[in-house]
């Protein structure tokens, strides 16, 4: 008969000590929380997934219990086996606190709060009748949380409407709908709607409504219509802002090419500039031709404000290689009470010139060994157009020492 291994009985005997003194350690009267389960009951259509239902659920309950390696709380066995350190920066402190894990106990646990969790999350998914009941079950100071899911038939779109109005906001809502998001016939779904949303606020962002949110749009569910199924409407607040509904163009822009972050404002220099092609250039050291920015800016003075050309535009600036930060404002032409905007880029610039140096040494199968340097420099701006000028030299030498060629260079 051949003799176990030691190493291998240690082993079966650590696994036992760690399982089993978990709850060893609870305080009086406490129990050790070890997970939850979850369990679904459909009454609606056979074909429903219920455990991709399931494990979604099972996902959003908390707390999380103590993580299991190997099926063992092997960080809480730690915690508990470093007994009271005095110090947490001792050995035992760092067993403690910086591996260890604290028990969590089924005290923390709140069904009721957990149970409306999932709740509202199948209601969200269209399951408008769902109810979430939660209990417990205890042995040998361990317990599980049980979840029971009642989801009832899922809800489906009927029908969508969009407000009809005159006003410019509702007609350019209304025109969105042929891309909506909201299908008939598919399921009710919170995070779609909300999707929505954002949406139709892109869209009029690209229709010139600068001050529009998509928390300016509700959505409305009538569920009376039977046959589980929902007709939704897409409707403007009324406590909406006048200024939301406003078709806005862009007025002047002004470009200060030289500003500095944390510095004083600016904006006290912007009748200082020079006006080249509508655009108000503030460059007092003359570092650019005026050309560079109207090559580069895609909004001019009176076009409908789009957000696509706003991001653009910022991104042009940055690639051009010249500023370390742009920036960007936007501000009511207060002149006048039309819908027309006063557009401020702020642009930080990089160093004009940099010199950068770098050395290796290198050596070869030939027996040849040797360094190289190479050293460039680089003007940003060389011609005041963004015009980026490069200068490199490269040096080196190889010297042979051993082979045939030795002391060869």
């Amino acid at each position: 008969m051949s003799k176990q291994p030691l190493p291998f009985i240690l082993v079966i005997v650590s696994l036992l000590l760690a399982s089993c003194s978990n709850t060893k350690y609870l305080p009086a009267g406490e129990v050790l929380y070890t997970g939850s389960k979850v369990i679904v009951h459909s009454t609606g259509e056979k074909d429903r997934k219920d455990k991709d239902i399931r494990q979604a659920l099972a996902g959003m309950t908390r707390p999380r219990p103590n993580r299991r390696t190997l099926g063992l709380r092997w960080r809480l066995w730690i915690y508990n086996i470093a007994g009271n350190p005095k110090k947490e920066s001792s050995l035992r402190g760092k067993l403690k606190y910086k591996i260890g894990e604290p028990p969590v106990l089924l005290n923390s646990v709140s069904l009721d709060q957990n149970s409306k969790i999932l709740a509202n999350y199948l209601q969200n998914q269209g399951f408008l009748q769902a109810t979430v009941a939660g209990d417990t079950l205890v042995k040998n100071k361990r317990a599980q949380a049980i979840y029971t899911a009642t989801t009832g038939h899922q809800y489906t779109i009927n029908s969508i409407g969009f407000d009809s109005g005159t006003g410019a906001v509702t007609r350019s809502i209304a025109a969105t709908a042929p891309e909506s998001l909201l299908k008939k016939g598919k399921a009710y779904n919170l995070e779609v709607m909300k999707a929505e949303r954002e949406r139709i606020d892109a869209q009029l962002k690209e229709k010139g409504f600068f001050y529009f949110n998509p928390d300016y749009i509700y959505v409305s569910a009538d569920t009376g219509i039977g046959k589980y199924a929902v007709d939704l409407g897409i409707h403007l607040k009324p406590t909406m802002p006048r200024q939301a509904a406003r078709v806005w163009t862009v007025n002047d822009i002004y470009i200060f090419s030289n500003y500095r972050l944390g510095g004083a404002s600016q904006d006290t220099l912007k009748d200082t500039g020079k006006v080249y092609k509508g655009y108000h250039i503030i460059d007092r050291k003359n570092q650019y031709k005026p050309q560079l920015f109207y090559r580069t800016m895609l909004f001019s003075p009176g076009d409908v404000y789009k957000r696509s050309l706003h991001n653009l535009t910022i991104n042009r600036l940055i690639t051009l290689g010249l500023f370390k930060f742009v920036k960007n404002r936007f501000e009511n032409d207060s002149t006048t009470d039309s819908s027309r905007l006063n557009t401020y880029y702020y642009l930080t610039p990089s160093p004009k010139k940099s010199l950068r140096a770098e050395l290796n040494g290198n050596t070869k199968s030939n027996n040849l060994t040797g360094s190289q340097i190479s050293i460039s420099w680089r003007n940003r701006n060389a011609f005041r157009g963004g015009e980026q000028l490069s200068i490199t030299g490269l040096g080196g030498f190889e010297v042979q020492y051993a082979g045939q060629y030795k002391g060869f260079n």
